[in-house]
């Protein structure tokens, strides 16, 4: 056998090779029951921009969407630039993740000691349309409900009329466009985080990295990625949500389930027709 053909079915074999670990890897994660599964719509997998739905792309991915609540307003990160930060992530839930934060953040050398320190796997929890996006709605509602008041003791002054129709607007895209899955929680062991939060269809627990800064002498802890940004459809989940229309889908709904490795897939995709 000439040398040419040995190598073509050497590579041949390392490909098929490579393709047997693949499957094995996706089986395993689907087997048995899923680690979590919720129903989703476009305001949490977003369709992204420079993506067409055409059926020729073979390339499309939904881009998961998560937000982290933050006193008056809320970070949609879409995509996490240099991370993000919540109250719940302070001194204590550091040191959980195996932080050291014993060195006092007045200390001299306490710059030096946190800037060199490495990031940490966690796990992160993610909440769907529970307190966390009510609590953010109900601000949202507030800001409404004191605008008008103020308008209605100045009735047809248009600075006031204007920051009615400006929190009315927010209120709208809060209620029908902004994602709402929050980033509430994380720790260590998935177990834990589980027995904490054992619904699954409204908990996704995904593994992530968290970073600690040190800011105006405060320790602060970040979010900087998770495992899942991303979640590929298939052609038939494509057709499902495109459903014959050209450009980007409107509305629909993606009942995405999480496996054992933490990967997820998707278990039914649709279009999804808006409420009259």
């Amino acid at each position: 056998m000439k040398r040419h053909s040995r190598l073509l079915i050497a590579g041949a074999a390392l490909i098929l090779a490579g393709n047997a670990v693949v499957l094995v890897g996706v089986a395993y994660n689907r087997s048995g029951e899923p680690e979590a599964v919720v129903e989703l719509s476009e305001r949490e997998l977003f369709w992204p921009y420079n993506q067409r739905a055409s059926v020729e792309n073979s390339g499309l991915a939904l881009r998961l969407r998560w937000r982290v609540g933050k006193d008056r307003q809320s970070i949609d990160t879409g995509i996490v630039l240099g991370g993000v930060t919540a109250p719940w992530l302070n001194k204590d839930k550091l040191a959980e993740l195996g932080f050291d934060v014993s060195v006092s953040p007045q200390d001299g050398s306490a710059t030096t000691q946190y800037e060199k320190t490495l990031q940490r796997e966690a796990y992160v929890v993610l909440e769907f349309d529970g307190p966390a996006y009510q609590a953010v709605v109900q601000q949202r509602l507030e800001k409404v409900v004191d605008a008008q008041a103020l308008l209605d003791r100045n009735p047809g002054q248009k600075e006031f009329i204007e920051r009615v129709k400006t929190y009315q607007a927010q209120l709208e895209r809060e209620l029908h466009n902004h994602s709402r899955l929050f980033a509430v929680d994380l720790g260590p062991d998935l177990a834990s985080l589980r027995s904490r939060y054992p619904d699954r269809a409204s908990h996704l627990i995904i593994p992530g990295q968290v970073r600690l800064t040190l800011r105006n002498n405060q320790l602060n802890g970040y979010i900087t990625d998770l495992s899942i940004t991303t979640v590929n459809l298939s052609l038939h989940e494509r057709l499902a949500i495109i459903d014959g229309a050209p450009g980007r889908p409107a509305h629909y709904s993606v009942r995405l389930a999480i496996g054992k490795r933490a990967e997820p897939w998707i278990l039914e995709a649709r279009a999804v027709k808006p409420a009259l």
